[in-house]
């Protein structure tokens, strides 16, 4: 049953998942290209004392894309299931309701990880070709609150659609942004990585936050 559940959100979700690829390796690729192209016309030395006294490690038009992401799989996701009622059907499945919708938000949060997960490999592969390990462990690290902040924004958003009620979803939306907001408060380089592992627990936390709402559903909250 499961893996049927895996199966349909495939199915449902694969145009999403074929432009997201497409939209990272596009962003990714401008982002190394912007790099190579700094490198060559200012030289290497230059380019390094830059990105080291200035703190510029180049990288920051990606800094949105991991939530922009999120927040549309979210809406993709969830959106159908409110609108067509399909998630009646969901809950009436031979099993318990907390592993169906499990099933479903974690097969789009390991979609969510493998995606960001290929951006840091080819970002990290192609940069210690041009750069010292320091500046792409530095660039790693600047860039994992923003990926973080598209698993929240993802679960935020999937929290607020699958709640029955319309002034609940408001406060989840007012309890919900903030928190997304800040994995975004600067795009100062490596400035998070004290609060990496609290950034973390907030993500562990968010995830449960749909269940709750799905749960007000099955009983009939705002119906």
């Amino acid at each position: 049953m499961i893996q049927s559940i895996f199966y349909k959100e495939w199915l449902k979700l694969r145009i999403f998942w074929g432009l997201a690829v497409a939209v990272h390796i596009g962003m990714v690729a401008y982002i190394l290209l912007s790099l190579r192209s700094t490198l060559m016309a200012s030289g290497v030395v230059e380019t390094w004392a830059t990105m080291i006294g200035r703190d510029v490690l180049m990288v920051n038009q990606l800094m949105y894309v991991p939530l922009v992401t999120g927040v549309v799989l979210a809406i993709c996701q969830w959106l159908p299931e409110m609108q067509q009622k399909r998630i009646r059907l969901t809950l009436h499945l031979p099993v318990d309701y907390t592993l169906s919708i499990g099933a479903m938000l974690m097969s789009s949060l390991a979609g969510l990880c493998v995606l960001f997960a290929m951006d840091a490999v080819v970002l990290a592969v192609v940069e210690q070709l041009w750069l010292p390990r320091e500046l792409v462990w530095r660039t790693f690290l600047t860039c994992l609150p923003w990926y973080i902040g598209g698993l929240l924004g993802y679960n935020v958003v999937s929290w607020c659609i699958v709640e029955p009620q319309w002034s609940m979803r408001c406060v989840n939306g007012m309890i919900g942004a903030p928190l997304v907001a800040l994995c975004f408060l600067t795009a100062q380089p490596a400035c998070y990585t004290t609060m990496l592992p609290w950034l973390v627990v907030l993500l562990v936390a968010v995830i449960w936050l749909p269940f709750y709402s799905v749960y007000r559903f099955k009983q009939g909250k705002g119906l």
